[in-house]
């Protein structure tokens, strides 16, 4: 009885500690958000400030340059994709009516080759696609307030990186000097652990969405989809997501090229493209680059992201999966956390085979 008790004890305090995060996470975004990014990122470029440092021998010019070359990389980017996607927005009313006269051909294409009459549902076909236009009109608006704020975001976090790389000593200092001395070890496991699952995820993952970038705009630019370098980079930041990003990268180009294409084979085009990236990215790219730097199982990266995204918007997409496997590292480092870590554990600890396999041994 004092076990379970002991244990419903536990659960609780886990339950408020989770309240109290979430709550402090929401209401002091504006401060929280910048900082927290600003710091994944910090870790991530350490090492490219180490490779620097070798050849300057000074640590503020060889944080200037890593700041300049990320900069200059970010910069190029949205300059190349910004042009496309003003061009994609105004074209947009066009675009809908484009798809409504798609919608209603293949809606009388049904009608007369299948002989299917019911009026009531071709209706509802055409009045769904309606609103999916309404919908995306009113998303493609958001996505411009949206970028304007990331816009204002992001002169922050230069200026936040440059002070945290330069005082990653006096960090490093503070952290050995607050840490008894019996967990010292203890203390350093944890710390190269963090480093290793922000370094792997953040660094991997801006390499992955940069070659998956010139794969997909490789493959549209030869199909001659127009907003190709646009659509390239979208669904390459979209791989983030688990499973339902490449879906979601994928079916906005398909669709576009549907309706201002005069063949099915542009956008069935679109699709291998995207398959075939996707095999790639699965199987080759993120396994070499990435590797198990996160051992987290989609599920809770799902949720995750999920979670991430309706807090922090796209920035907490972003930091949604090594934030998660932060969590799992801390909750596995006690004995009383550790059966919560396992829920967030991609693989049981002591063998390679999944969850599932392990079950039905």
């Amino acid at each position: 009885m004092k076990k379970i008790t002991s244990d419903l004890s536990k659960i609780y305090q886990l339950m408020v500690i989770v309240v109290i995060s979430v709550l402090g996470l929401i209401y002091c975004k504006s401060i929280l958000l910048p900082l927290i990014f600003s710091l994944f990122i910090s870790l991530a470029l350490y090492p490219v400030v180490v490779f620097f440092k070798k050849y300057f021998k000074n640590k503020v010019m060889s944080i200037v340059i890593t700041l300049l070359v990320v900069l200059s990389i970010v910069g190029l980017g949205i300059y190349l994709t910004s042009s496309q996607f003003h061009s994609l927005i105004s074209e947009l009313p066009d675009l809908q009516d484009k798809f409504i006269i798609f919608i209603n051909g293949l809606a009388d294409y049904v009608e007369d080759n299948f002989h299917y009459t019911s009026k009531e549902q071709i209706a509802y076909l055409r009045n769904g696609a309606q609103d999916l236009l309404k919908s995306s009109g009113s998303f493609f608006s958001e996505a411009i307030n949206t970028t304007s704020s990331i816009f204002s975001f992001l002169t922050l976090v230069p200026i936040y990186v440059f002070f945290i790389l330069l005082y990653s000593d006096h960090f490093k200092l503070f952290f050995e000097k607050v840490t008894p001395e019996d967990a010292e070890d203890n203390y350093l496991t944890v710390v190269t652990q963090i480093r290793s699952v922000v370094q792997g995820y953040i660094g991997g993952m801006g390499v992955v969405i940069l070659i998956i970038t010139v794969f997909n705009c490789i493959g549209l630019f030869a199909l001659g989809i127009k907003y190709a370098l646009f659509f390239g980079v979208l669904s390459a930041f979209l791989t983030i997501i688990p499973y339902i990003g490449i879906a979601i990268g994928a079916s906005l180009p398909a669709l576009f090229a549907l309706v201002t294409t005069d063949s099915l084979w542009y956008p069935a085009g679109v699709l291998i493209i995207y398959a075939v990236v996707q095999f790639l990215e699965g199987n080759v790219i993120t396994p070499k680059i990435v590797g198990d730097k996160v051992n987290i199982n989609p599920l809770a990266a799902i949720i995750a992201l999920i979670i991430g995204g309706s807090i922090w918007g796209i920035i907490g997409m972003i930091l949604a999966i090594p934030m998660t496997g932060i969590l799992q590292i801390l909750l596995h480092r006690k004995e009383s956390t550790r059966a919560y870590a396992t829920l967030l554990k991609a693989e049981i600890e002591g063998t390679s085979a999944p969850l599932e396999e392990v079950n039905n041994k």
